[in-house]
């Protein structure tokens, strides 16, 4: 019995000691030479080739023990996965690799209007009405209809505008409503009521289209393709990302500037009308921006020289330059930028910028509305688009960058 207990003794010595031998070494490996080039991989590796992804990986990362490779993915969206395993065997990190050929794109700066025409028609808000005998009656906030609904069709026929519905409500028969809410398709049905003014209603109010100002980004001389504001398009009262049937980008008219400062953002003031250039189609509308294709003309019009795409990990802090209308005609002034965000997928905000061009400062105070869109270059290089002001300092804002809105939509 003695030399039982002694040998659990001995064996429960053992592993305890083995235990404390493995926290160890996992300790040193956590903070030594292997882990520390670990963390500092990227987030994701971008090369026009296998070849120079392998060239790019035996010059980052060198560590006992750690091997990385580059191996096939199964995401369609990925070329490539490349893996860090420790002895060969344990997988510490994972990280994609976008493998294909840069891009050259002509960069824009020129302003531009803009007119969309929504998939539906948008449920801005509900409320009640007074019906001929006088009460007050609410039908489509009574079936359920909210504020940033799109109603697509009604009865299944679908609709593209405010009248069409109201055409297919004009009855006090009940109707089901095709709504998209928050990506999901749904169906209500509603009830219209007749108001004392004499036509039918359900008390909802919306919107069928929008019209505005903003920068052209970039367009493609290969495909057509066209882009724009670097970031969404949404209704000003719900929110909501419009959702586009069709629209189009004409070449619109600076008229001045009201200037940003802290607290207050400024805003370009411009004009279009129905006889401005017709630049091109809108036909996307995404977290990246509006998307369409050139018209017979454009590319003469915009001119310009195409300019090969940097990859998100070529953005580097310092001077860059943005190209935006501000005076006028697009015009190429200083800025600087001031943080480069890690990202693997596409994102907006990937940027931060300064505006460093006395020039412009005294036009604008910096960015400004209606600036949304202007490509900013590095290196010779289209790297990013502004997207948004920071509203207490206008010198500053976010870029998108512009591999990810190519991407997006044309890569």
């Amino acid at each position: 019995m003695q030399l039982f207990k002694d040998h659990i003794g001995r064996r429960g010595r053992l592993i305890k000691s083995a235990a404390v031998l493995a926290a160890f070494l996992l300790t040193a490996f956590c903070h030594g030479q292997a882990m520390t080039g670990v963390r500092e991989l990227p987030e994701a590796f971008y090369a026009e080739s296998d070849a120079a992804l392998r060239e790019r990986i035996s010059g980052t990362f060198t560590a006992p023990g750690v091997s990385v490779t580059a191996e096939s993915s199964a995401d369609e969206t990925l070329s490539s996965t490349v893996s860090c395993r420790l002895l060969g065997v344990i997988t510490v990190k994972k990280v994609p690799a976008y493998i294909g050929s840069r891009a050259e794109l002509v960069p824009g700066g020129r302003a531009v209007g803009i007119s969309i025409y929504t998939d539906g028609v948008l449920v801005v808000g509900t409320g009640s009405f007074v019906s001929e005998s006088g009460r007050k009656l609410s039908p489509a906030s009574d079936a359920g209809v909210k504020a940033g609904d799109v109603i697509l069709s009604v009865n299944g026929t679908g609709i593209s505008n405010s009248r069409e519905l109201q055409a297919l409500l004009d009855s006090p028969e009940r109707a089901v409503l095709d709504i998209e809410r928050s990506g999901e398709r749904i169906t209500l049905t509603v009830t219209p009521s007749r108001a004392e003014t004499g036509e039918y209603r359900i008390g909802a109010w919306v919107r069928d289209s929008t019209v505005g100002i903003g920068t052209l980004s970039f367009y493609d001389r290969v495909t057509g393709l066209a882009a724009a504001l670097g970031h969404a398009v949404v209704d000003a009262d719900t929110g909501s990302l419009l959702k586009v049937k069709d629209g189009k980008l004409v070449a619109a008219s600076v008229l001045g500037v009201t200037k940003g400062r802290s607290g207050a953002p400024g805003e370009l003031h411009g004009t279009f009308d129905d006889g401005s250039f017709c630049i091109g189609s809108i036909s996307a509308n995404t977290e990246l921006g509006i998307y369409g294709y050139l018209a017979d003309g454009a590319k003469a019009f915009l001119a310009g020289e195409p300019v090969p795409v940097a990859f998100p990990d070529e953005a580097e802090t310092g001077s860059a330059q943005i190209i935006t209308p501000a005076c006028g005609e697009p015009e190429i002034y200083s800025c600087r930028i001031i943080k480069t965000g890690r990202q693997n997928e596409p994102a907006p905000k990937g940027l931060v910028i300064e505006i460093t061009d006395e020039r412009l400062v005294s036009v604008t105070g910096g960015i400004v509305q209606g600036m949304s869109g202007s490509p900013i270059l590095q290196n010779g290089r289209l790297v990013g688009v502004v997207t948004h002001v920071f509203v207490n300092d206008p010198l500053k804002g976010y870029g998108a960058y512009a591999y990810w809105m190519y991407k997006r939509f044309g890569g």
